[in-house]
């Protein structure tokens, strides 16, 4: 399946401009710390292990295809992400992808989300592309529908950090996408690794 999505370009970014990828928080050997190579170092990032049990086990009529994650560190940037794709032949792909950043990658693209979803607030609620606002959930986003190749994309930013792609592939308009974006725990996501205070102030103050 095609990727519909503008993620991968700032990944993209994020890699040319970094070095190359260390195992989950290990400094890298070599580094003028040397001697402490196989000491976890701080790690801003969720592991990866953690996001995948946010993913959907199932979906209806399709089948768990394929999937992956990965944690680590590029250059300054720390990325985790896991991926699950589900399909019904050839005629029908939904894939699920949740990603965590940290520094300018991470501020970039809730930047880049948020003001997609502004840029939308004026569409009609039956529009395919009408953005996502759901406070509930402390998830905001955009979506995006090309009718001539049946390619939907669900982009939110979930609690001001976690990043959720919901794409489909064979269906008509993005109702799948909405669907199985709002099956997902985005409220339990929204609070993963966050103190009490910060679950707190983060419910009080949705700055959409």
């Amino acid at each position: 399946m095609r990727d519909y999505s503008f993620l991968q370009r700032l990944f993209l970014l994020a890699l040319v401009a970094g070095t190359a990828c260390t195992d989950g928080g290990k400094k890298t050997p070599g580094d003028a710390d040397s001697t402490a190579a196989n000491t976890p170092a701080d790690f801003p990032c969720a592991h990866f292990e953690d996001l995948r049990t946010f993913l959907p086990e199932d979906l209806a009529g399709l089948q768990r295809a394929q999937e992956g994650g990965s944690t680590g560190r590029y250059g300054e940037v720390s990325i985790s992400e896991v991926e699950r794709s589900f399909t019904h032949g050839e005629d029908r792909e939904v894939k699920v992808r949740i990603v965590d950043t940290s520094g300018g990658l991470g501020k970039k693209l809730g930047q880049t989300i948020r003001a997609a979803a502004d840029e939308g607030r004026d569409r009609a609620t039956n529009d395919p592309t009408a953005p996502i606002f759901w406070k509930d959930k402390e998830a905001v986003g955009f979506v995006r529908y090309d009718a001539s190749t049946t390619l939907a994309e669900a982009s939110l930013l979930v609690g001001n950090r976690y990043v959720v792609a919901v794409s489909s592939r064979g269906y008509p308009g993005t109702v799948e996408v909405r669907r199985v974006a709002k099956d997902i725990d985005l409220e339990g996501l929204a609070r993963l690794h966050q103190t009490p205070a910060e679950r707190t102030a983060n419910r009080k103050e949705l700055p959409w």
